[in-house]
């Protein structure tokens, strides 16, 4: 008896030991690849190493813990009191660990080897697009394999557990929380580049410079078109032409549209290509710009690319300065200011002054593609490009479009509310000037979403123009309103407004005056005799786009002067209680401010 109690007690105590020299060689193998991660991170994407040898180092580690866990008699100790749940833990995590390193990190350590941002940066008008078929396959296996490691690790009990075991459990839940739907969106986005870099045959887009010293909803008059050609990997700008280069009028629309389109915007927006930007919806701009440009120039483009001079003053924190043709020096300091007044103030002839906008769109397309700047750099000042909405890119190819329209830069309102509760508030030049510069607005949306079913929104806008009278006596005439019915200095604008998908305009007020709405934007075609703008012969009009309520009125404003502008909504479809506020990219920003009613 006694043997056999010493006999147990022997097994028992060697299993503790094996258990224990087990746990330890598992930790230290787990703490080393923590080491290596992090390691191995800081080099992806950089010259310092190989990521390849990297990985094999760090495979081996994570394989050692889970194979340390992973024993018959490990298995047995997870079903003692007490410790058990903690070996269980410890296994799951090494298990984890191993399987994302293996099924994720492998194919993107390999496929990454050697490639470093500057090795796939523009060089010479091409870039290296090779790489991107590579990592296209290897970030979605890593998409996987993240995926199922926060499932996994959502799983793992950690109620019993020493705090050491579950902060360390959490700390990992947490990691992949943060990166996997940065990796999953990466992984959606890179089986594009490659063809859409000429890797499958030659692309053709229309890079759309957008004029914000003469406003339109979505930025600004498109006064300069460049084509640009891609094949391969190079990019090569082939065309360009100015809103000179368009008839102006078009006999006919080149392309029309059903429902209250005529109605909130009139023939001008679809017969001139400077006024196709009225629309704050950037796949009709661009389908607009598709057909123009093929009536003129017989090519029908595969994409359109839009940005606006404050967009070109980030590449230029980028690039460093560009030198024009004509010897201006453009910074990212002095570039708005120069391209939306110096422009105007030192040449009085269109045709020169859309030569220098050619002029500063080819400089910095030949500091882009040469290479010229940090490509971190360029990452980062996307991200103010696309969050103000002067970024938008729009393709031909269905399966990309759609892609594009998953994000900001492909329009500017969703399709619905199931992400956002969005608002939206444009503005259009009505005096044929450039004085939207001079032009700053603010915009304020309240919401009341207490009763279940029946949200209601208020939205509202001030605009000022801050132009001194003074100041406007030393103008070019080219700048001040051309438009009658103006007074000097002053400007008149084209207020838009649009309220959520499936709401309802219940009314409008231009400076707390009530808005009648008219039934046609033309004056000639509007039979509502007190419209409100009819005097100036700008009725207001409502009507419904893309399944939003849109109010539309005339503001006119001397210098100094401020015009508000509300309008009130009530309900939506499915709305979302996160409230976001669409806005034209204007010259300067535009203070928005979002309330929603507490409720008791």
């Amino acid at each position: 008896m006694l043997i056999s109690l010493g006999v147990v007690l022997v097994a028992v105590i060697l299993a503790a030991v094996w258990v224990g020299t087990r746990a330890l060689i598992a930790k230290n193998a787990l703490e080393d690849a923590q080491t290596e991660l992090q390691e191995f991170r800081s080099v992806v994407g950089t010259s310092d190493g190989s990521t390849a040898a990297l990985y094999s180092s760090l495979q081996k580690k994570t394989t050692e813990a889970a194979d340390a866990t992973g024993d018959p008699v490990w298995a047995a100790a997870e079903k003692v009191p007490w410790i058990g749940p903690n070996l269980a833990a410890v296994r799951k995590v090494a298990s984890l660990v191993d399987g994302l390193v293996s099924d994720g990190v492998g194919p993107v350590a390999k496929a990454a080897d050697g490639l470093s941002l500057d090795s796939i940066k523009p060089k010479d008008g091409r870039i290296e697009i090779a790489p991107l078929q590579k990592l296209a396959p290897a970030l979605a296996e890593l998409d996987t394999a993240m995926t199922r490691a926060r499932t996994e690790a959502a799983a793992i009990d950690t109620e019993k557990t020493v705090s050491q075991i579950s902060g360390a459990v959490a700390q990992i839940d947490g990691l992949l929380s943060q990166y996997q739907p940065t990796v999953a969106e990466a992984s959606k986005v890179m089986p594009y580049l490659f063809p859409a870099l000429g890797g499958e045959g030659a692309r053709h887009y229309l890079l759309m410079f957008q004029n914000n010293a003469e406003e339109r909803a979505s930025g600004g008059n498109p006064a300069s078109m460049v084509l640009l050609t891609v094949d391969k990997g190079a990019i090569e700008m082939t065309a360009h032409a100015s809103s000179l280069d368009f008839d102006h009028p078009y006999p006919t629309e080149p392309l029309t549209f059903g429902g209250d389109w005529d109605k909130l915007y009139g023939p001008y927006t679809s017969t001139y290509v400077t006024n196709i930007t009225f629309t704050p919806d950037f796949p009709t701009t661009a389908r607009l710009a598709q057909k123009m440009w093929d009536i003129e120039f017989g090519q029908k483009v595969d994409g359109v690319i839009s940005f606006d001079p404050v967009a070109l003053s980030y590449l230029l924190k980028a690039t460093g300065p560009i030198t024009l043709e004509s010897g201006e020096e453009l910074t990212a300091e002095n570039a708005v200011d120069f391209l939306l007044a110096g422009v105007y103030a030192r040449y009085d002839d269109p045709r020169v002054q859309d030569a220098v906008f050619a002029s500063a769109a080819a400089s910095i397309f030949s500091a882009v593609t040469s290479g010229q700047g940090d490509p971190k750099a360029y990452l980062e000042q996307l991200a103010p490009m696309i969050d103000q909405q002067r970024l938008k890119i729009w393709s031909s190819r269905k399966d990309e479009e759609e892609l594009l329209l998953s994000y900001p830069v492909g329009n500017m309102l969703p399709a619905d509310n199931s992400k956002s509760t969005a608002v939206g508030v444009y503005y259009n030049d009505d005096s044929t000037s450039k004085m939207s510069y001079y032009m700053n607005a603010t915009i304020d949306l309240s919401a009341d979403l207490c009763t279940p079913g029946k949200p209601a929104y208020r939205v509202t806008t001030a605009v000022t123009d801050t132009l001194d009278p003074g100041t406007a006596l030393g103008l070019p005439r080219y700048v001040l309103a051309y438009q009658p019915r103006i007074p000097f200095a002053g400007d008149r604008q084209w207020v838009n407004i649009y309220g959520p998908v499936g709401s309802k305009l219940t009314g409008a007020t231009v400076d707390g005056e009530a808005v009648t709405f008219g039934d046609n934007l033309l004056n000639a075609a509007n039979t509502v005799w007190n419209a409100t703008g009819v005097d100036d012969r700008r009725p207001a009009v409502s009507g419904r786009m893309h399944g939003r309520p849109v109010a539309v009125v005339s503001v006119k404003m001397g210098p100094g002067e401020t015009v508000e502008v509300a309008a009130t909504f009530a309900g939506a479809d499915d709305p979302s209680d996160q409230l976001r506020v669409s806005h034209t990219p204007k010259v300067r920003d535009v203070p928005v401010t979002i309330n929603a009613k507490e409720c008791g």
